[in-house]
This record gives C-alpha cells, sequence and structure tokens, in this order.
C-alpha cells in the first residue's frame, strides 16, 4: 500500500458506529465511519486529531457563551 492517505466510499447505509484503529500490516490508521473508511498515514491521523480538537474547543465555548 502506498504512503498516502486515501478514502474508501461504500454504499452501505448501517448505523455503524466510528471505529478507529492502527493497522500496523499497513502502517495506517484506519477510521470506519460506517459508508466511508479513511486509510491515514500517522502524520495525517495527528493533524485530523489537532483539527478535530480544535473544532470542539470552539464548539465548547460556544456552549459557555450561550450558559
Amino acid at each position: 500500500m502506498s504512503d498516502r492517505s486515501h478514502v474508501h466510499m461504500s454504499t452501505s447505509t448501517d448505523d455503524a458506529p466510528i471505529r478507529v484503529e492502527y493497522a500496523d500490516y499497513l502502517n495506517k490508521v484506519l477510521v470506519d465511519l460506517g459508508i466511508a473508511q479513511a486509510f491515514l498515514t500517522p502524520e495525517h491521523a495527528a493533524d485530523l486529531v489537532d483539527q478535530l480538537t480544535a473544532a470542539l474547543d470552539v464548539y465548547a465555548s460556544t456552549l459557555k457563551a450561550v450558559a
């Protein structure tokens, strides 16, 4: 498998939970979103975590401002 991140889309309509695991045989972080699977390099996965954390911080500050 290449050293690039990629996404695989399917036509599944399952309400599957979000699942994340490290696939050592691929050297990728697998993010399973039900109809989409993202195969991320560890670097891209770390960047995603940083961006998700920042977005949730904005969300939390919005909730504090409303309360």
